[in-house]
């Protein structure tokens, strides 16, 4: 069976062609630089002439191809032979190049076709690059009609188009006169915005993300832009915006969108393991543009062996302004950790602001009442019933090419959550959190991803917060190879008890060895300390290794991890299964 394979494999590589020559090989050009452009003109062919027929046919191609590409960069009398070489007895078709000088603008002017605004006359003659001494090159000049086209239209001209072009060639002095014309087509601003057809979202809620105001110049690329903030919304599968025809004697035109609508529901499921967490499922389902105004209902419910819960979030995109997000949140959830038992019921608000592209700052309030009863049995929250309120200001600023499974780039991320505790009295505390992630591909299938998280609590000592808000560290998502919060202070009864500071580190090497398959190698290290400050030196470290299956929605992963000095009732090897990379 495996000699068979073997012999298929290598029947197929004899098969292949393993080589490639071009059609027709260049002679006598000596600069590097015009030789390569001629040659990928002429092109590659995997196989040699059958006979000194298709040798000389393959020569004249060549031939007829070089002269029309030395025009087109500017050799004007250049000349190409079509030969055919007889060498080590094979035939080889090849192009004999004298290309000549190269030509040269004399004069260069450029109109047009009717006056325009002298600032646009202005923008526009200077994004025309061309000038006296510049090469007679086609692609040269081509790019400079472009870009006088695009700077007109941005000035309000949107029919703006290249007109006929004049170029008149001297071989005697090797040069050339241009001259260039623009057609700036009337002048037009942006009048009242129209959505014929389904209503997909509500006409007002449309026009309040148009990147542009009605009386402003009609420029293609605020079109482009709105049409690429309707399609960027989740109720919204396409969107088309265009200007409506010219109306004589009027600069205004009126913003024709159009939409089609994205399915109204959606659902996704998840699902996990871990010998240190146990096992859950996940499942979300969504609702979308619930009220015209591309806002999602999302319904959350989540069974796992250390935690239970349900929810609802409600999404308001471009809320009071574009690119501003308002999540409502309602939870009621139940966590059964060697820490504590925890029941709560919670509601939050949150605000996300983009700041450019890769930048965003986060607002957000939340109050919660809650049953917390601690497994140490000393902190003052054992007797269970209290109510928290948390405001958290925060900053992401987010680089990475794929939020699914990141090749490259990085992301930053910062809060701050001053929070007061209601129960027999009142405590503040502070809580702080930075990460970090980098991703870097050492070649096209290899990406090595590091993480680095870090943690404190400011204000008070341990016992005073509540135990669900202090830090633990070990487990899938902190250090694998550990015990769920097995790396954090313990209890007079030996649990795990909670610190005020947190440290983590993660490095992974991926390898994507093919469209469906991967592998991993990582080291994850963590340590929780009492202190405000994180303890280095308390870090814990494990290996790994792992396996990827690729999906068109993620990765689903496997992990194996082992701690590098395992101590007496650890696991000498921990398994998790997920989807998603590990960060």
């Amino acid at each position: 069976m495996k000699s068979s394979g073997l012999a298929i494999l290598i029947a197929a590589g004899l098969a292949a062609p393993v080589w490639a020559e071009p059609v027709a090989r260049i002679r006598g050009v000596d600069d590097a630089d015009l030789r390569e452009q001629l040659l990928d003109v002429v092109g590659e062919t995997p196989h040699a002439p059958a006979g000194p027929r298709e040798a000389r046919q393959r020569a004249e191609e060549g031939a007829a191809r070089v002269r029309r590409a030395l025009r087109s960069f500017g050799y004007y009398g250049g000349r190409a032979t079509a030969v055919v070489l007889d060498g080590d007895g094979r035939l080889r078709p090849a192009v004999r190049v004298e290309p000549g000088p190269r030509f040269t603008f004399s004069s260069v002017n450029l109109d047009l076709s009717r006056p325009v605004t002298r600032e646009a006359s202005d923008r526009t003659r200077a994004a025309f690059t061309l000038s006296e001494g510049d090469p007679v090159d086609a692609q040269s000049i081509l790019a400079a009609e472009h870009e006088a086209v695009v700077t007109l239209r941005a000035e309000g001209y949107p029919d703006a188009e290249a007109g006929e072009r004049e170029i008149v060639v001297d071989h005697a002095t090797t040069s050339a006169r241009g001259q260039f014309v623009i057609e700036p087509g009337p002048f037009a601003r942006f009048g009242e915005i129209a959505t014929p057809g389904e209503t997909v979202l509500r006409p007002g809620y449309v026009r309040r993300l148009a990147p542009f105001e009605p009386g402003d110049p009609a420029a293609p690329d605020a079109l482009i832009e709105f049409a690429d903030r309707l399609s960027g919304l989740p109720g919204v599968q396409r969107a088309e915006v265009r200007l409506g025809e010219t109306v004589d004697g009027e600069e205004a035109r009126t913003v024709i969108v159009e939409m089609e609508a994205a399915p109204r529901h959606q659902l996704e499921l998840g699902a996990g393991y871990s010998t240190t967490e146990g096992a859950g499922v996940e499942g979300e389902w969504t609702r979308r543009n619930m009220f015209g105004g591309a806002e999602s209902l999302t319904l959350i419910a989540r069974l796992a062996t250390l935690d239970s819960l349900a929810g609802a979030r409600l999404e308001f995109p471009n809320w009071q302004r574009y690119d501003q997000t308002l999540t409502l949140t309602a939870e009621a959830e139940v966590e059964r950790t060697d820490a504590y038992d925890r029941e709560a019921f919670t509601l939050g608000a949150g605000l996300r602001r983009a700041i450019s592209d890769e930048l965003a700052a986060t607002l957000g309030a939340q109050i919660e009442t809650a049953r917390v009863v601690e497994a140490s049995g000393v902190a003052r929250t054992r007797a269970g019933d209290l109510q928290l309120a948390t405001v958290s200001l925060g900053a992401i600023w987010d680089r990475r090419n794929n939020p699914l499974d990141p090749q490259r780039g990085f992301t930053l991320e910062g809060v701050v959550m001053p929070a007061a505790v209601f129960d027999d009295g009142f405590t503040t505390f502070y809580t702080t959190r930075v990460a970090a992630t980098g991703y870097y591909p050492v070649s096209d299938d290899v990406v090595l991803a590091g993480r680095v998280r870090l943690g404190t609590i400011l204000n008070v000592d341990a016992a005073e917060i509540p135990a669900d808000r202090r830090f633990y560290a070990g487990g899938g998502g902190s250090a694998r190879g550990f015990e769920y919060q097995s790396l954090s202070p313990l209890g007079p009864t030996g649990q795990p008890f909670g610190g005020t500071s947190l440290v983590e580190t993660s490095v992974e090497v991926r390898w994507r060895q093919s469209d469906t398959l991967g592998f991993a190698a990582f080291v994850d290290s963590a340590a929780a300390g009492p202190d405000t400050m994180p303890d280095f030196r308390a870090m814990r470290a494990a290996v790994g290794i792992g396996v990827r299956y690729y999906t068109g929605f993620g990765p689903i992963r496997l992990d194996l991890a082992t701690p590098l000095d395992r101590r007496g009732g650890e696991d000498p090897v921990s398994v998790y299964i997920s989807i998603g990379q590990a960060f």
